[in-house]
């Protein structure tokens, strides 16, 4: 029995964890339309993604890693789009654009409007989503 293959999850490393890597990115700040909001006010999306690690020996190339500017340029897209609903939407989309990189494992999405109130300085929204892990 000491002979036979050890079964691990897909991508797992020798210890069965999942090979992986974290990517910060803090304070994407942009102004957006809000639908039934007169103005434009800003917007601030920080995201922590799970990436899936290409290995020890993988190429020193952007195609083997998640690139930064990806995400910013999707989230250039989202934020300029009319009539967005509110911040909601905004984490909900950003997560679903993050996801569709196949790299991505874990999203953490967090949102912040500025806020028209005099007593706070934002409002906003958290999600976290995960990728199935079917192989």
């Amino acid at each position: 029995m000491a002979n036979e293959p050890v079964s691990r999850p897909c991508g797992a490393d020798a210890s069965g964890a999942a090979a992986t890597y974290t990517i910060l990115l803090r304070d994407f700040t942009a102004t957006v339309s809000l639908a039934g909001r007169p103005g434009r006010p800003t917007v601030r999306i920080s995201l922590e993604l799970k990436v899936s690690h290409p290995g020890l020996s993988f190429p020193d190339d952007i195609t083997a890693v998640m690139s930064y500017e990806d995400i910013v340029e999707d989230l250039r897209r989202l934020c300029a789009q009319e009539a967005v609903p509110g911040p909601e939407y905004l984490a909900d989309r950003t997560a679903d654009l993050c996801l569709a990189h196949p790299k991505v494992r874990h999203v953490r999405v967090d949102v912040e409007l500025s806020s028209p109130l005099a007593d706070t300085a934002g409002a906003g929204v958290t999600i976290t989503r995960n990728r199935d892990t079917d192989c």
